[in-house]
């Protein structure tokens, strides 16, 4: 089975329920190490690994992300925007994350290296989100895997709030994560959520996750947004799977 270090600390996954996962196709250039901080606002998405993500019904559709904006769930705390992250420790690379629809449209560009030891790995993937269905997309292959999870309905219903931001704060806190006051990253304040057992340190926004540090067996990775763009209409290329991907459910 493939091992993804990136993967494996990233919190940045679970409220992956309500985002897409963590991959890449080559979107915007690689930060030069003097980049500057962001300006205004920044994120990726959020944390925490709680509850498993539920297929849907055979015979319930997966809503559209028009449709979940309509339906009154706000899966980020603002509409659109274009962010860039550096990642670095046992894994070093960029994400670059663009989104709109209040986030339930997203595409996320992963690039990484991870060398540990004879352990060598590139990753080189995108994952997107339409509404419920995700999808999972090599573009060395051309080919891409989707699911569908009508999870955040349940989710919304239990902690009764169609606000996801808010979601996301409940579910970190049923991780043992706890609130460690404020801190800037760039420009942008954010709250700070510390998880001790696992080593964690997440540095949130809106619902996304501005920075986070943490470890794989004492190894550490950071993740860490460099770059941001907001309420600008983003180009649907890079929102989009490429039209003639190979496409197959997965099983």
């Amino acid at each position: 089975m493939k091992l993804n270090w990136y993967s494996l600390p990233a919190i940045a996954l679970a409220l992956s329920l309500f985002a897409c996962s963590n991959q890449e196709k080559p979107a915007t250039a690689a930060l030069a190490p003097n980049e500057p901080q962001p300006k205004v606002v920044a994120v990726s998405n959020a944390a925490a690994q709680a509850e498993p993500v539920a297929k849907s019904p055979e015979n319930a559709a997966a809503r559209t992300a028009e449709q979940m904006v309509a339906a009154g769930y706000k899966r980020y705390g603002i509409e659109k925007g274009a962010f860039i992250f550096r990642i670095d420790g046992a894994v070093n690379g960029t994400e670059h994350v663009f989104f709109d629809h209040w986030g339930w449209r997203e595409a996320k560009y992963t690039r990484t290296t991870t060398e540990l030891g004879t352990f060598n790995e590139k990753t080189n993937e995108v994952q997107y989100l339409e509404g419920e269905r995700r999808y999972v997309y090599f573009p060395e292959t051309n080919k891409a895997q989707y699911f569908d999870s009508q999870q955040i309905m349940a989710m919304a219903d239990k902690y009764q709030t169609k606000d996801m931001v808010v979601v996301g704060n409940e579910m970190l806190k049923n991780m043992g994560a706890v609130p460690a006051g404020k801190a800037k990253v760039g420009e942008i304040e954010c709250d700070v959520w510390v998880i001790e057992k696992n080593r964690i340190r997440l540095y949130m926004w809106q619902g996304l996750t501005m920075a986070e540090e943490s470890y794989v067996n004492n190894i550490p990775i950071g993740r860490r947004c460099v770059q941001v763009e907001l309420e600008k209409d983003m180009p649907l290329d890079k929102l989009l799977l490429p039209k003639g991907a190979v496409v197959e459910e997965l099983k």
